[in-house]
């Protein structure tokens, strides 16, 4: 259960793209190898309105875009060279229609892959939603959600599992065992398990434990009932509180027509995360 390759999204929108570094973090200590995916975009002018707008603010358009690419690839290599991990760049050809399901073809190729929580100040927060929806649904694989305001500085590294006794959160703490395993902490958190003991038997917690325990990864068990929060800002107000730096769980979603819509705790999470997320679906 080792991570040899790692993914991140390089957002040319974002010349910070505060997810580079946990991922050129991890890369360096795990010895993996990185792969930066970047976008050449099409121009939407064209895309949209076809030949009612003059070819030469095509391609002023596409010239911006190659412009904020490049700015991101060469940060990327800047970056890698100095910290000496394996990496390498991929620039790819895409529309915005299909750039979500160009990066997921990526990521299922990958053991995790890297991405920036949609930041609703910033006009890509759509893109960015798209992009992590196709990855958690379409991929098999686990994303790791840096916050848009940014990585905090931590004493003790320490992990929260938010434990539904569920398949997605099974899916989503094994996916996380190389990165528990570089936690001095970590906490298995279940919320309201008394309602809920078919989902995790006799002992709610205790079972995640072991499995974590036959892994060398030390877990605590804290429970505590949602009250009149819910189960989200529970969960939140836990990791905020306890100083964590690293919350894991299962993404949670459903089909609608042409689009997957994030169920309410996770649609939660994602908007009001300040720490690094794990989901797997």
């Amino acid at each position: 259960m080792a991570i040899r390759d790692i993914l991140v999204y390089l957002d040319a929108n974002d010349p910070e793209n505060k997810c580079l570094d946990a991922a050129v973090g991890l890369a360096k200590r795990k010895q993996a190898h990185l792969i930066g995916v970047a976008f050449a975009l099409e121009s939407s002018l064209l895309q949209f309105y076809g030949e009612k707008f003059a070819p030469e603010l095509h391609a002023k358009q596409e010239s911006i875009a190659r412009a904020a690419t490049d700015a991101a690839v060469n940060r990327f290599n800047q970056i890698t060279r100095q910290a000496e991990v394996s990496a390498e760049v991929k620039v790819v050809e895409a529309t915005i229609m299909n750039i979500a399901e160009k990066l997921a073809f990526l990521a299922r190729h990958v053991d995790i892959v890297f991405l920036e929580q949609p930041n609703p100040d910033r006009p890509n927060r759509q893109l960015l939603a798209s992009l992590l929806d196709g990855v958690l649904f379409n991929t098999g694989r686990p994303a790791y959600i840096a916050p848009y305001v940014g990585l905090r500085e931590v004493s003790v590294r320490k992990a929260v599992i938010a434990w539904d006794g569920g398949y997605k959160a099974a899916r989503a703490v094994n996916d996380a065992i190389p990165l528990l395993q570089d936690r001095g902490e970590t906490t298995v958190l279940v919320i309201d398990g008394d309602k809920h003991k078919g989902a995790h038997g006799p002992k709610p917690g205790a079972d995640i434990k072991a499995h974590l325990e036959r892994h060398g990864i030390n877990a605590e068990i804290e429970k505590y009932p949602s009250g009149d929060f819910g189960i989200a800002t529970t969960i939140l107000n836990y990791v905020s509180d306890g100083g964590a730096d690293l919350l894991i769980l299962g993404a949670y979603g459903h089909s609608r027509i042409r689009e997957r819509a994030f169920g309410g705790v996770t649609r939660t999470i994602l908007q009001q995360m300040t720490v690094p997320v794990l989901m797997a679906n």
